[in-house]
């Protein structure tokens, strides 16, 4: 399989993942063959690209780090509201991944504008708990780390859609609105008694920053909790690689370098440098140029160094592994 973008997806391509609508139930199963109607309206509905099957990447397979069935669940639990079953979610997350030998992410964000906000939760507890194993938290550290990023946006249900998508720039008034979420998420929760304090408070500063400059309450360094600092990461990368109604998504590879160069001003150092050991710049399946000028598939992972994936040229069908082949190196995700 392999990712392209919607543009360049042709009629009667099979469809490699599943595709999901804005209640966690599946809009379109794999296996389906993409008419130009479905193509059309998953366009619209604010899909940047599709996994599918075809000749030039048969043999790649990419594995959702997810059930089907645990997101479905998780996508009710958010939108009905009911926190006790966030909870549950959340744990089963934590068990889901703990379960799997490899936890790294090696797939690009296909969430459409409508259920952008499940989607984004999700995924930023799926990264938020990755980073935990990576930095060897326990396994009642994981959960209560797993809570606080699914619930981290919480407090944008009463917020307008006509704010949180709006295309132009926001108003200083919508600006604040914006940034009340925060507080307001705290709210939410502070007088739900199974929820942990520790919780409460990540989900209170997952927008403070290293520097002092985030908010609500300008905190910083160590005055920031762990979980925060994860979340904070983990939520900025996400929505850096979601396609919005006011911005195209960023490539894996220049959202990655976004947090580095933001060290030690918006986040935690050590915070990114473990996304980035479990976070693939140049995901499975996804077209590449490389410093030749030829296009390639990236077709297989290099754990140790993931700026040198082994490739495929997609004219000739050669391999290249470019841990061995030094004298070449990627350029640009080709979008």
């Amino acid at each position: 399989m392999r990712y392209l973008p919607i543009h360049q997806i042709n009629e009667e391509s099979i469809l490699a993942i599943p595709v999901y609508n804005d209640s966690g139930s599946i809009l379109l199963n794999a296996n389906t063959i993409l008419k130009r109607a479905y193509i059309s309206k998953l366009s619209l509905l604010g899909y940047a690209g599709l996994y599918i099957y075809d000749d030039i990447s048969e043999g790649i397979f990419v594995k959702e780090l997810l059930s089907e069935q645990l997101k479905r669940s998780t996508v009710k639990a958010l939108k009905s509201f009911n926190l006790d079953a966030c909870r549950l979610m959340a744990h089963s997350i934590v068990d889901e991944l703990l379960s799997q030998s490899d936890v790294s992410v090696d797939m690009v964000n296909i969430a459409a504008f409508d259920n952008y906000t499940y989607a984004h939760c999700i995924n930023v507890a799926v990264l938020s708990v990755i980073v935990g194993i990576g930095m060897g938290l326990n396994y009642n550290q994981l959960k209560h780390l797993s809570e606080a990023a699914l619930l981290h946006d919480i407090g944008k249900v009463n917020i307008s859609l006509d704010i949180l998508n709006k295309k132009e720039k926001l108003t200083n008034d919508e600006m604040k609105i914006i940034r009340s979420h925060a507080e307001e998420g705290y709210n939410i929760i502070k007088d739900n008694f199974m929820i942990s304090g520790i919780v409460k408070n990540a989900v209170l500063s997952h927008h403070e920053n290293e520097d002092g400059t985030g908010y609500p309450r300008q905190l910083k360094g160590n005055q920031i909790h762990l979980y925060a600092k994860i979340i904070h990461v983990c939520d900025v990368y996400d929505a850096l690689v979601s396609n919005r109604v006011y911005r195209k998504a960023m490539n894996p590879a220049d959202a990655l370098e976004y947090l580095m160069s933001n060290c030690w001003i918006m986040f935690d150092v050590y915070c990114v440098k473990k996304i980035m050991e479990y976070v693939s710049p140049y995901p499975t399946g996804i077209t590449v140029q490389l410093s030749n000028g030829q296009n390639a598939l990236v077709v297989q992972q290099n754990r140790i160094h993931h700026l040198r994936p082994k490739v495929v040229i997609t004219e000739t069908q050669k391999e290249i592994d470019l841990m061995k082949v030094l004298n070449l190196t990627i350029v640009k995700i080709i979008t």
